[in-house]
C-alpha cells in the first residue's frame, strides 16, 4: 500500500506567502492584508505535496452559538480535478461539525456542494466600479464609537442570524464604521474598508434600501468600490448602477448545510463584508 502523497494539514500562519501566491495565480482580487485578515479571524486547511507545495486551501469562520460559513476554497489549476478540493472541503466539514455552514459558491462549485448536503437558498451579486462621490454628511448618521459595538452586534445578530462580535470587532479595527440613528438608538450600520483593488463597503445593516443607501453615502469614498448584495433588494442595487457601480459576473449562489439560524423580523443585510464572510 502507498502512502498518499496528499498532506492536508491545518493553516498556519506560515502558509500566508503561499496562499497570497495561488490567489494571484487565480486571479482573484484579494491582497496579501486580505489573506492575513481572513486567516486571523478564522481557521481551515491546506494540501500540500510531499515536496510541502501548497496545492489548495479551504478556510471557515465560526459563530455563535452554532454556525459557520466555508471560503476561500482554492486548488492549484496544475491539479485541479483530482479530488483535492473535495478532499479540504470534507475535512472542514469535518472539523466544524455541529455547526450549520454557509458558502457562496459558483456554478461549476455547485455540483461539488451538492453532493456534500448543501443547498441553494438564494444568490449574491457583486457590484464594483470607479466611484466619482464623496462621503456625504448626514444628520443621522455619525462614525461609530467602541462603546457601539455590543449594540451593533445585537443588531446584526437579527439580521445575519448568528452572532459574529470578533468579526465585527476586527473589521471594525480595520476600517471606517458609521451607524444610522433613529428615535429609538442605533437602526443601521456599515463598514468601509480597503479590500481588493480599492475599497469594499459592507456589511450594511438597515431596515429599508432608503437607508442602506444613506449609509452607503455617509462612508463610500472615490475610487474603485465593492458592494456584495444579496438578491431580492431593488432600490439598493439601482443606487449602486446609478453611482456607476456595475454587476461583475455571474451571481453567486448561497448555499447552506444545516438548519442556519433564523435572522429575527426587521433589520437586513444589504450587502456582505466579503464572499467569504457574509
Amino acid at each position: 500500500m502507498t502512502a498518499d502523497p496528499l498532506d492536508i494539514t491545518s493553516v498556519q500562519e506560515a502558509d500566508l506567502d503561499a496562499v497570497t501566491a495561488l490567489v494571484k495565480v487565480l486571479q482573484w482580487p484579494h491582497r496579501r492584508e486580505d489573506i492575513a485578515l481572513f486567516m486571523r479571524l478564522g481557521t481551515g486547511r491546506v494540501a500540500k505535496d510531499a515536496a510541502g507545495t501548497l496545492l489548495g486551501v479551504a478556510l471557515w469562520w465560526g459563530f455563535e452559538p452554532a454556525a459557520a460559513r466555508l471560503g476561500l476554497v482554492m486548488v492549484s489549476p496544475d491539479v485541479q480535478r483530482r479530488g483535492i478540493g473535495r478532499r479540504l472541503v470534507e475535512q472542514v466539514l469535518a472539523d466544524s461539525a455541529g455547526r450549520s455552514m454557509r458558502l457562496l459558491a459558483t456554478e461549476a462549485g455547485k455540483p461539488l456542494y451538492d453532493t456534500l448536503g448543501f443547498v441553494a437558498v438564494g444568490a449574491c451579486r457583486q457590484y464594483q466600479g470607479i466611484y466619482a462621490g464623496e462621503p456625504e454628511d448626514d444628520a443621522g448618521i455619525r462614525a461609530a464609537r467602541s462603546e457601539d459595538l455590543a449594540t451593533i452586534t445585537a443588531l446584526d445578530t437579527t439580521a445575519f442570524g448568528a452572532g459574529r462580535a470578533a468579526t465585527l470587532r476586527v473589521l471594525m479595527a480595520a476600517g471606517r464604521t458609521a451607524v444610522l440613528e433613529d428615535g429609538a438608538g442605533v437602526a443601521g450600520y456599515a463598514i468601509e474598508r480597503d479590500f481588493g483593488r480599492g475599497t469594499v463597503v459592507g456589511p450594511i445593516v438597515a431596515t429599508h434600501d432608503a437607508d442602506a443607501i444613506r449609509l452607503f453615502k455617509a462612508l463610500a469614498r472615490p475610487g474603485f468600490v465593492r458592494v456584495d448584495t444579496p438578491v431580492g433588494s431593488d432600490r439598493f442595487p439601482a443606487h449602486l448602477v446609478a453611482q456607476g457601480l456595475a454587476a461583475a459576473g455571474a451571481d453567486s449562489l448561497v448555499m447552506v448545510r444545516g438548519t442556519w439560524p433564523a435572522p429575527a423580523a426587521g433589520a437586513r443585510i444589504f450587502a456582505l463584508s466579503s464572499h467569504a464572510l457574509g
